[in-house]
């Protein structure tokens, strides 16, 4: 089964837990019956297992940014600015949250949790602007490439059999791009639902913070959630290979 598939990875697992969490959120609301509270205890423990797993999270998000390193074959510069702002945003994140959390649990003192988890809050909200910007940047540039093959397409059909070398390569170039734009929209709509939540839990008085009620942050994550599910479902293709 593809849930169970999903499962069997740390990432898979991960989304998975991420969505019970905003979908227990949602439920939760503003109410304070015995079953909001108890959908809210279920909120805290399944946020802070992925709060603990993230301890974890360093060394791979470490190589990933190692193997990106400056980008220097990204051609769009926009691209490749927002690119490395999100890495960086990203790879300080994890510290900033570990020292929030190993001194809300007494492991370490000296320092104010709330502060810390603060500083976490903006380093997403950053990370998840830059990559915003960069979808929007990328969904731009990925148009004018179709086009751009469009054109060439129509010419070598004209020119040529349409079963050529040339329009079979241009072909699968479209189909590629297309497949990226597809996904790149589906991460800009999970980034605007996880930036709304950002913003919302950042300190009262920062543009809409402390504005949405715990439900609209549930409709928000488990629409970013979601996106991220179905980026991540197993693929057709896969499972056949399999």
């Amino acid at each position: 089964m593809d849930v169970v598939r999903l499962l069997e990875s740390h990432r898979g697992r991960d989304k998975i837990v991420r969505l019970a969490t905003y979908a227990c959120m949602l439920l939760s609301g503003n109410g304070t019956g015995k079953f909001h509270k108890r959908m809210e205890i279920l909120v805290r423990e399944l946020g802070g297992c992925r709060t603990v797993l993230r301890l974890f999270d360093d060394l791979p998000m470490l190589a990933s940014n190692y193997m990106y390193g400056t980008g220097s074959k990204e051609k769009n510069i926009l691209v490749r600015a927002c690119r490395l702002i999100t890495n960086l945003a990203y790879q300080v994140f994890f510290p900033v949250e570990h020292v929030a959390w190993l001194n809300d649990k007494g492991v370490i003192s000296g320092f104010v949790s709330a502060k810390w988890v603060v500083g976490s809050i903006a380093l997403w909200a950053i990370a998840l602007m830059a990559d915003i910007i960069r979808c929007i940047a990328r969904i731009s540039s990925i148009k004018t490439e179709l086009r751009e093959l469009k054109k060439q397409q129509i010419l070598a059909s004209e020119e040529r059999n349409e079963l050529s070398e040339d329009s079979v390569t241009i072909k699968e170039q479209r189909r590629k791009l297309i497949e990226e734009l597809q996904e790149t929209y589906l991460t800009l709509i999970q980034d605007g639902g996880d930036f709304m939540n950002a913003i919302n839990w950042m300190p009262p008085g920062f543009l809409w913070a402390g504005y949405f009620s715990r439900s609209s942050s549930g409709i928000f994550g488990l629409i970013s959630t979601t996106m991220m599910l179905i980026k991540a479902w197993p693929k057709k293709s896969n499972q056949k290979a399999a």
